[in-house]
């Protein structure tokens, strides 16, 4: 039996040794990517940029019932669980209980019993396996937590979107419904023109179905706005939830808060939660090289047993180190395959970034597009609603033709349908600015 401190330092000199051998990277920590000045960068929450209330308690009620983020919560709890576990596998194993064992000595006849009261073993950590177990933990942990952080941004995007676009939808339901009713105007006024002899059954029949066009053309948008409203209910966790809209216009999609957005810090992308994910996968990757490199140096362990051996306490301490050798090439296979997987996830973070990064691009690009056609919309709109008055007044003096007056009420109602559409898409691309850069991890 040998004595504890004595084993102590066996194992000190001889992973002092190994140390200057094997021992290069193996303590190396993972450098972020972020840099300081970016993690203090405050981004608008979700109600200052879409300043609408009821959007704002429509996104509230989703994170609160969201299921999907639920779930993300939990892979968070459960990541946080694994590391607590890891950084306990510092402290020494101990185990109490055991068997009785005896004895015989068949050249005296005598015989001896003892049991096993308890036992306790301790890896010591001179080479990094644990360390590099324990910052793996950390850095699936950070990853479950930016995966959270990302299923709310998306969470919020995705309610906004279906929100503006069910604004788009009523807002186009109507402008159909009213272009019905002048239609029903129009064919009564063409059925009376033809008993007149002033138009003939084309001229009804064109009339009578334009006029029904627009009647499907209103029933397929109320089927889409069915089914948009059901997607926003899934998202908010019930079957049931009654969905309050504010009525669309031009003057609240400009009102938007997004100049904030706009004027960040492209490298902000690099805090984006789903970025941050895939980086904390590129650190776990850094560390599992890191754990295959320690596991070519020796494992050194102190262990000990209490034990009772006929009416008196019996202490036993023992010391081990395993250096392996071989191993029919699993290690050295291994660490081969982590450093190609570390290179692997370098380039998917590079990648995550560059897609990031355009994402910001594209999103301000189009915000700038659709703005600069407000005013091109509005101004098609009162050209298109004078020109169906004059056509109307000149069929109705007879100067005119029903076909003008065909083509009048058909070119309104695209013109219209398009300005609702422009104003939806300055709207939905603000959504997506919001969520290029990260926005909603609040």
């Amino acid at each position: 039996m040998m004595n504890i401190k004595k084993i102590a330092g066996i194992a000190a000199v001889l992973a002092a040794a190994m140390l200057s051998l094997n021992a290069c990277g193996i303590y190396g920590k993972y450098q972020s990517n972020v840099p300081e000045d970016l993690q203090n960068v405050v981004i608008p929450t979700y109600s200052e940029v879409f300043n609408d209330p009821n959007l704002t308690a429509l996104i509230d009620t989703a994170l609160a019932r969201n299921l999907d983020l639920k779930i993300a919560h939990e892979r968070v709890m459960q990541a946080h669980s694994r590391l607590t576990a890891a950084k306990l596998a510092y402290l020494p194993r101990i185990s109490a209980g055991g068997a009785p064992a005896v004895t015989l000595n068949s050249t005296k006849g005598a015989s001896a019993w003892s049991y096993t009261m308890g036992t306790a073993s301790w890896e010591i950590d001179i080479f990094g396996r644990v360390t590099n177990r324990k910052r793996i933990a950390s850095s699936a942990k950070e990853e479950a937590l930016a995966f959270e952080q990302a299923a709310r941004t998306e969470l919020i995007a995705a309610v906004a979107t279906l929100y503006y676009n069910l604004q788009m939808i009523n807002a186009q339901i109507l402008a159909t419904d009213i272009a019905s009713s002048n239609w029903e105007k129009s064919v009564s006024a063409i059925r009376d023109m033809k008993e007149a002899g002033l138009a003939d059954q084309a001229g009804v029949s064109q009339f009578e179905g334009s006029y029904y066009a627009t009647l499907a053309s209103s029933k397929s948008l109320g089927l889409l706005k069915y089914t948009v409203e059901n997607e926003l209910r899934y998202l908010l966790s019930s079957d049931s939830y009654d969905i309050v809209l504010s009525p669309i216009s031009t003057e609240s999609a400009l009102k938007m808060d997004c100049e904030k957005l706009e004027n960040i810090n492209l490298q902000i992308v690099r805090t984006r939660p789903d970025v941050r994910a895939v980086e904390m996968r590129l650190a776990q990757s850094f560390y599992n090289a890191n754990l295959a490199r320690a596991n070519m140096c020796p494992s050194i362990t102190l262990g000990g047993a209490l034990n009772w051996a006929d009416g008196g306490m019996l202490y036993q301490a023992i010391g081990g180190l395993l250096q392996p050798i071989f191993n029919a090439g699993d290690n050295i296979s291994q660490l081969k395959v982590s450093k190609s997987q570390y290179e692997v996830a370098k380039m998917e973070y590079a990648n995550a970034l560059l897609a990031a990064g355009n994402e910001v691009n594209n999103s301000i690009a189009e915000i700038k597009a659709y703005k600069s056609r407000v005013n091109d919309c509005r101004n098609r709109v009162n050209a298109m609603t004078v020109a169906l008055e004059a056509t109307q007044l000149k069929m109705k003096y007879g100067r005119g033709t029903y076909l003008e007056v065909l083509t009048a009420q058909n070119d309104l109602l695209n013109a219209q349908i398009a300005e609702i559409q422009n104003t939806a898409d300055i709207m939905t691309s603000v959504v997506d600015l919001f969520q290029a850069i990260g926005g909603g991890k609040q």
